[in-house]
């Protein structure tokens, strides 16, 4: 029973999700065929699903929204607001649901009461068309239908007859469906026409598992008896009744092609998490393993076998080929889009809107950009905590947005877009933008910073104050802001997650967030350096050059040292005085500097010694060490033991 409650859970979220898209879709455009068509799958689905359990009276609720987006699609009912609000509330009730069931396995008493007020909600009086009106304008009858028309016995042009056109998904099979087994079911067949929907392939082509076919046929039967054999697969039929009797209401789409489910959806296969995480770890552990034996092999060379040196070096090589691409397979095991996080905020902004009496337009760009799955997941409550903050703190009210001559609606752009290795995400509004004068005053009346300092400051500077811990310029206390949290919790959750967040705003005009993120957690190119006893990594990537320089060559600078390099001075500072322990590279008559880039600026960092080169994988801190300035992540060495990984930027500010 846990696991059916379990796949029950995530079938459920996924059905959610597809049902309040469609909505929202809907709400924007009542005209969308598809999108209640959808809709109406994914509730009946979902109500399909809850049948197999006792979850009290969610049942009896989704058999009444079901029922009203089945009188909707009928013409019975005008799509507008009065349907779509009990709809998402019906949603959002069995979304909030969702959680106790997974770990009770039943509906919880809170849920239980919120249940008849719901009902009421949805079994409450819609809008009946005008009993003149007919449900649809009649329409020409298309193509297809006519020379289906052509096939009907002269005898029977006054009869009613359904035109049929059945298009089966290429991957029925799987899915259990027997085209012609269907299309029997249909009684009093007057035609049935078999093709081929795409020209045959090759013979070394052809798939035996793959439906080629295209159906066509005109029964006797009335509508709702070919609608009730073609229930489940809606998507891939076209029904239309054929002059001799009154035009009826079409069951399915328009258009087959464009709701069809694709190849990829149907090649799928869900696979826990826990499982592609044991893989990464597998794989680390690899890396790790292959790098013991370049000392391996160094061994074997001072013994002096240079023979075996050689050997243990070659497949040290074409492990590390192996390695390298079941590390890449499983890193793109573990990408997923964005699309996971970004789909549940068009309903809470949605909601929040409305509460606030606003009115806005929500923009999403880039859903499709993948990065890896622990980056996603834990991207909604940053991205949600800069999506209240434009809405509550940015976005005006309408009054005030006209009076300064923007439009009445705002604007709230949610962007996607990958940038080699990293991806950027901007949340940015077109609302007031952040006062630098007002941040600047409320930084001196929090002792924050002295006025002398924040006179010096520039004003894109002050603004960076906006991240400083219970730091916030909002008088009164909502629900949503003015306690001082946010943004601070959202800078460190992008730093846990190896991300950087950027901040641009102009009064008048808006408010910019960039939260910029690595891909995945990836094998890393490190460089190995010594101080006094310890070993540390630093990424190959943050090392321009590297140069041995002899003492004479540093010069005193006003508190600090510094060396010329090809006519440009740069400043010179030791690792172990920026890590706080000993180190004899301060006292040594030459110096092992590593010449690293720190924001526009390149800067000498001493060393005792250049261990070597290594291959890892890098992940972030976690626990006690979450946080720490100057520590990128951990990995470990051949030898088995743990290697911190510095942020030079961090190291030498």
């Amino acid at each position: 029973m846990d696991e059916l409650i379990a796949q029950f859970a995530i079938e459920a979220r996924e059905l959610v999700q597809q049902a309040s898209e469609d909505l929202l879709s809907l709400e924007a455009d009542p005209q969308k065929r598809k999108r209640l068509e959808s809709a109406f799958r994914a509730i009946h689905t979902l109500k399909g699903s809850v049948g197999l359990f006792d979850f009290g009276p969610m049942l009896k609720i989704l058999h009444q929204a079901e029922d009203l987006l089945s009188q909707a699609r009928a013409g019975k009912i005008v799509v507008d607001a009065t349907l779509i609000d009990p709809l998402l509330a019906v949603i959002e009730w069995v979304d909030s649901s969702i959680e106790g069931i997974s770990e009770t396995g039943r509906l919880s008493e809170a849920q239980e009461k919120q249940a008849p007020r719901l009902l009421r909600l949805v079994n409450g009086e819609m809008t009946e068309r005008d009993a003149g009106e007919t449900a649809l304008a009649p329409t020409a009858i298309p193509d297809w239908a006519l020379s289906l028309q052509q096939q009907v016995p002269l005898a029977d042009a006054a009869a009613t007859v359904i035109a049929i056109r059945y298009e089966p998904h290429p991957e029925c099979f799987f899915n259990g469906d027997d085209p012609l087994a269907t299309i029997s079911r249909l009684s009093d067949l007057r035609h049935l026409a078999l093709s081929l929907r795409e020209p045959l392939p090759a013979p070394q082509d052809y798939d035996p598992f793959r439906c080629n076919l295209l159906i066509e046929a005109v029964s006797g039967g009335s509508l709702a008896e070919a609608e009730g054999v073609f229930r489940l697969i809606p998507d891939q039929v076209k029904l239309f009744t054929l002059p001799g009797g009154p035009l009826e209401q079409t069951s399915a789409q328009p258009d087959v092609s464009a709701d069809r489910p694709t190849d990829r959806q149907s090649t799928t296969m869900r696979v826990d998490s826990a499982r592609i995480d044991k893989l990464v770890e597998i794989a680390g552990e690899l890396i790790t393993a292959k790098n013991g034996l370049v000392p391996l092999a160094d061994e074997a060379r001072s013994h002096g076998n240079g023979q075996l040196a050689r050997r243990i070096l070659a497949n040290h090589h074409e492990i590390e080929r192996l390695v390298a691409s079941l590390y890449s397979a499983v890193t793109q095991a573990r990408m997923i889009p964005l699309e996971h996080t970004f789909r549940r905020f068009p309903r809470l902004v949605r909601e929040t809107s409305a509460r606030l009496g606003k009115a806005l337009d929500l923009i999403i760009e880039g859903e499709s950009v993948e990065a890896d799955r622990e980056i996603i997941e834990n991207l909604f409550e940053p991205l949600l905590h800069l999506i209240r903050n434009g809405l509550d703190h940015g976005i005006e009210p309408e009054a005030d947005r006209l009076q300064q001559s923007k439009p009445a609606r705002g604007r709230l752009l949610l962007r996607a877009r990958q940038r080699g290795d990293q991806i950027e995400i901007e949340v940015a509004d077109d609302g007031r933008g952040m006062d630098p004068q007002r941040v600047r005053a409320t930084a001196i009346d929090r002792g924050l910073i002295s006025k002398g300092q924040a006179s010096a400051l520039s004003d894109r500077d002050i603004l960076q104050f906006v991240f400083a811990p219970g730091f916030s310029t909002t008088s009164s206390v909502s629900d949503l802001s003015g306690r001082g949290v946010g943004l601070d919790a959202v800078q460190s959750s992008l730093k846990g997650l190896g991300g950087t967040l950027e901040l641009q705003s102009t009064v008048g005009m808006g408010t910019s967030f960039v939260l910029k993120l690595p891909v995945s957690f990836s094998m890393t190119q490190l460089m190995v350096v010594q101080v006094g006893d310890e070993r540390y990594g630093i990424p190959i990537s943050d090392v321009i050059e590297t140069q041995k320089l002899p003492a004479s060559a540093v010069q005193s600078v006003r508190a600090g040292k510094a060396f010329v390099l090809r006519n440009r001075t740069i400043p010179l500072l030791h690792l172990g005085e920026l890590l706080q322990m000993q180190s004899s590279s301060a006292h040594s008559s030459d110096f092992k500097v590593l010449i690293v880039q720190a924001g526009g600026d390149q800067i000498g960092v001493a060393v005792d010694s250049i261990a070597e080169r290594a291959e890892t994988l890098t992940r972030p801190l976690a626990g006690l060490l979450q946080g720490v300035p100057g520590i990128a992540g951990t990995t470990l060495l051949g030898d088995g033991k743990v290697l911190l990984v510095l942020n030079m930027e961090e190291l030498v500010q």
